[in-house]
């Protein structure tokens, strides 16, 4: 017979790994969990999703430590990502704005990255990331992350509406069998020629087991 686990069973073994790593996402992951573990934060989390990310912090550790600005992470669902920017003893930056069109999501994000929040250097917002305004911003974006341009209708006329020379990184794979896959690339060099940026300082790609993950950093 299969036990169900006890949900506080989850609270008590990311405190565990937490105080045995020493790992601030974990230790918030835990808190979350405590309050309302919300649907689908297991995806969120999975080995898949934190490898992805992981790579992606350490290339812009390598070339873009330190962004003049805040970091616009878009399709940033939970704020996963924007938890492990900020905890990056390697980056210096001065705030994260994470951007999803589910409403659902900022209460969430807010809640993963509540220390931040209240330190003034996070906050979730929803909106469509085909219409926001990065020229008209108080604060100019020291980068915009999009790890979603596979799910984009239209990467060049996106990038297009985009101020010169804001610095960029952008992710997409060439899973084409994803039917919400629209802009997937099939190599590298298809998605440096889709995002024609003036200025690239990281491409790369990351083989996985059923598609490739591409990232440049970069500038438009």
């Amino acid at each position: 017979m299969t036990r169900a686990t006890p949900p506080d069973a989850f609270y008590d073994i990311l405190r565990g790994v937490a105080a045995l790593t020493g790992n601030s996402v974990v230790a918030d992951l835990a808190r979350l969990v405590a309050d309302d573990m919300p649907p689908e934060i297991w995806i969120a989390f999975n080995h898949k999703q934190i490898g992805s990310k992981r790579w992606l912090v350490d290339a812009l550790a390598q070339v873009l430590p330190q962004p003049q600005g805040p970091v616009w992470v878009l399709g940033a669902w939970y704020g996963v990502l924007g938890a492990l920017l900020l905890a990056d003893e390697r980056l210096t930056i001065p705030a994260v704005v994470s951007v999803d069109l589910d409403s659902t999501c900022a209460d969430v994000a807010e809640r993963l990255n509540r220390r931040h929040v209240a330190a003034g250097r996070f906050r979730a917002v929803t909106a469509d990331m085909m219409a926001l305004d990065f020229a008209g911003q108080d604060s100019a974006p020291g980068l915009v992350i999009n790890t979603s341009c596979e799910h984009l209708a239209d990467v060049p006329g996106w990038l297009a509406t985009l101020p010169p020379g804001l610095p960029l990184l952008l992710q997409s794979n060439d899973y084409f069998r994803e039917p919400d896959h629209r802009s997937c690339v099939a190599s590298l060099e298809a998605f440096k020629a889709q995002a024609g940026l003036s200025e690239t300082l990281f491409a790369g790609a990351l083989p996985t087991k059923n598609y490739t993950r591409f990232m440049l950093i970069g500038r438009r």
